[in-house]
């Protein structure tokens, strides 16, 4: 809060009243200051009316013209500035302090180490059950089963269409008995393509075979010989010569097939 007025504005005294001021003794100086610091001090504490301007409040004694005092009080005046009075502070009201923070939970103690398993019981072994006693028995040796006999193959007949040499065998008219052999065995020759290998191939080991006009035979055995082979190595195959021999190709090779009869 200011003061309100203006000061007064400062004039230089004359050169008599400096005179004065300065011949003035030390109890009137003295004076005059506790004075002039009272007003001062009365002038700073009263706050001026509102629509009124605060004068300097002065006495009559103080300001009569030619006094010490006066002269004195109007120099200290125009010295001391005027005083700034501020409105007294209000007072803040504290404001509520922050709650304080919760305090942290005590921690939990350690969880205490799991007690280890109890040792699980083996379970009781089972009883051996009581052995069994067989009785001996007599002993019964194995019944061996009659083997069926195979199958017998059915007799086969063969008809000699002629006799003669390799021109009677090519005129393919069916089995011919090949008449220059006949110092060895009856060779009963037929191409494989005039269907002497047809009816040669299906005649086993062991099957009846009768040469028309010739005599009934068995098979002995079945061989092969190189094509345009001799009579050795058909005594060869056969380990000698038998009663008669069955002789065609064998179709797609350079082998024949025999058939030794007995």
């Amino acid at each position: 809060m200011t003061l309100q007025g203006e000061p007064e504005p400062h004039t230089t005294p004359p050169t008599g009243t400096l005179l004065r001021f300065h011949r003035a003794g030390p109890r009137s100086t003295v004076k005059a200051l506790v004075l002039a610091g009272a007003m001062i001090a009365a002038i700073a504490m009263t706050p001026p009316l509102s629509g009124q301007s605060a004068a300097p409040a002065t006495r009559p004694e103080l300001t009569r013209p030619g006094s010490s005092m006066a002269l004195e009080a109007a120099s200290f005046e125009r010295q001391v500035a005027p005083a700034v009075v501020s409105p007294p502070a209000e007072r803040a009201t504290p404001k509520e302090a922050p709650p304080a923070p919760a305090p942290p939970p005590p921690a939990a103690p350690p969880a205490p180490a799991p007690a280890p398993p109890a040792p699980v019981p083996e379970p009781p072994a089972a009883p051996e059950p009581p052995a069994v006693l067989i009785p001996p028995t007599e002993y019964v040796p194995p019944v061996s089963e009659p083997v069926p006999a195979p199958a017998k193959l059915a007799a086969r007949t063969i008809y000699i269409a002629g006799s003669g040499g390799q021109e009677l065998v090519d005129a393919c008219i069916g089995p011919v008995h090949y008449t220059p052999t006949d110092a060895f065995a009856v060779f009963i020759t037929e191409h494989d393509y005039c269907g002497g290998w047809d009816r040669f191939s299906g005649i086993g080991v062991g099957q009846t075979v009768t040469l028309a006009g010739y005599g009934t035979y068995t098979a002995h055995a079945r061989g092969q010989v190189p094509l345009g082979g001799t009579t050795s190595d058909v005594s060869a195959v056969f380990g000698g010569f038998p009663k008669a021999v069955l002789q065609t190709c064998i179709p797609g090779t350079n082998q024949m097939l025999v058939i030794a009869l007995n």
